[in-house]
C-alpha cells in the first residue's frame, strides 16, 4: 500500500464518501474521512482538512525519519522484551512518540468521569486532539490509525463496547493499541482475552462482528458518523431538548447502514427512533413505541429456547407486521 498523504480532499463531502466503493474508501486518508464527517457539524464547518493533513504528515515524517531508526536499535538489543515482534515494537513507538515528543494525553477533565456529554464535537474528532493535544478514545485511537495508514500498516479502529482502540491486523497477528493509556512513555497493548475478561464483552459481541476486529473502510466511516450522532444527541440531552436529540436520528441510521452490526450504535438508534415514534403515532395506534413494547413483552415472556441459539419465532414476529399491513390498506 502506498498512501497518498497529499491528496486534496477539499471538494469531498460525507455524501461522496458514502457513495464510494470499499476500495475507493480504503484509499482515503482516515484523517480526511474523520474531518469530512466533522465538517457537517455547524461549529466545525470551516475546518481546513489540508491544514491537519500537513500537521500529521510532519509528525509522521519526524517519527519515521528521526525517531524510529534510533529507537529500533533497542528492539534489536532485547527483542524478547517486545514479543520478539518488530511490528509490536513499532506500534508502541507511535504511542511513545505521541506521548513524549508531541505531548498528547487524555483529556484530564474526562479521565475519571463515569459519564460524559460530548457537547464539544472537538472532543470526538481529530481536529480537537491535534489542536489542543488533549483527546479521548474517540479521537486518540483515530489519530493512531491515521499515522499507521501513513506508515502503510494494516490498522483500523476496533470497537471494545463503547470504547475504540487502534487494531493492527495483518492476517498473522493482531494487536490492540490502547491509545488512551498515556503519560508514562510506554504503551499498552491488551489482548482480546484481556479485554473480554476486564470489560465483560460477551461472545455475541465477537460473533456478530461488532467488537474486537479491525473495521473495514466503510465501517470506519460509519463509526465516525456515529461520533457525529453522539455529539448531536448529547447537545440535546444537555439542553433537555427532545427535538435536538431527535436530530441525531438520521446520523444514527446512516451509521447503522454503514456499520450495521455495531452494538452501541444499534442501542442508541433504537432509543432515538422510539422517541421519533412518539411524535408520529398516538399511544393507542400500532406503530407507537407502546405497541412494540407490548409485542416484545408477548414474544419474550413465553417459554422459548435461548435467543442466541434459536431464531425468533416467525409466527410471533409476523403478527406485528401483518397487523401493520392490514392497517395500511388504501
Amino acid at each position: 500500500m502506498n498512501p497518498d498523504w497529499t491528496r486534496d480532499y477539499s471538494s469531498l463531502e460525507t455524501r461522496h464518501l458514502v457513495a464510494m466503493t470499499e476500495p475507493e474508501l480504503a484509499s482515503v486518508d482516515p484523517l480526511a474521512t474523520n474531518l469530512i464527517v466533522a465538517k457537517d457539524i455547524p461549529s466545525l464547518a470551516d475546518l481546513d482538512v489540508a491544514h491537519y493533513q500537513a500537521i500529521l504528515n510532519s509528525w509522521t515524517d519526524d517519527f519515521r525519519n528521526r525517531c524510529l531508526p534510533y529507537w529500533e536499535q533497542f528492539f534489536h538489543e532485547t527483542p524478547e522484551d517486545f514479543e520478539n515482534d518488530i511490528r509490536y515494537f513499532r506500534l508502541g513507538m507511535v504511542c511513545q512518540y505521541l506521548d513524549l515528543e508531541v505531548g498528547i494525553s487524555y483529556h484530564p477533565e474526562q479521565r475519571d468521569a463515569t459519564s460524559i456529554l460530548y457537547t464539544d464535537p472537538s472532543d470526538l474528532f481529530l481536529n480537537g486532539v491535534i489542536d489542543t493535544k488533549f483527546g479521548t478514545c474517540g479521537n486518540m485511537a483515530a489519530l493512531h490509525v491515521a499515522i499507521g495508514w501513513r506508515m502503510g500498516w494494516p490498522v483500523s479502529l476496533a470497537c471494545v463496547n463503547s470504547h475504540f482502540v487502534c487494531r493492527y491486523d495483518d492476517g498473522k497477528v493482531a494487536y490492540n493499541v490502547e491509545s488512551t493509556d498515556t503519560g508514562r512513555g510506554g504503551w499498552s497493548c491488551r489482548t482480546d482475552g484481556q479485554y473480554r475478561a476486564d470489560i465483560d464483552i460477551p461472545e455475541q459481541a465477537i460473533r456478530s462482528g461488532s467488537d474486537l476486529r479491525a473495521l473495514s473502510a466503510r465501517e470506519l466511516l460509519g463509526a465516525f458518523v456515529g461520533l457525529r450522532a453522539r455529539h448531536t444527541q448529547d447537545v440535546g440531552k444537555h439542553n433537555r431538548d427532545a427535538s435536538q436529540m431527535l436530530q441525531s436520528e438520521s446520523d444514527w441510521l446512516l451509521s447503522r447502514y454503514l456499520f450495521p452490526n455495531q452494538r452501541i450504535t444499534y442501542k442508541n438508534q433504537l432509543a432515538i427512533s422510539a422517541m421519533r415514534g412518539e411524535t408520529l403515532f398516538k399511544q393507542t395506534e400500532i406503530g407507537h413505541p407502546v405497541s412494540f413494547a407490548a409485542f416484545l413483552q408477548q414474544m419474550y415472556s413465553r417459554p422459548r429456547p435461548v435467543y442466541d441459539s434459536q431464531p425468533v419465532d416467525r409466527d410471533h414476529s409476523d403478527l406485528l407486521f401483518s397487523t401493520i399491513s392490514k392497517e395500511s390498506k388504501w
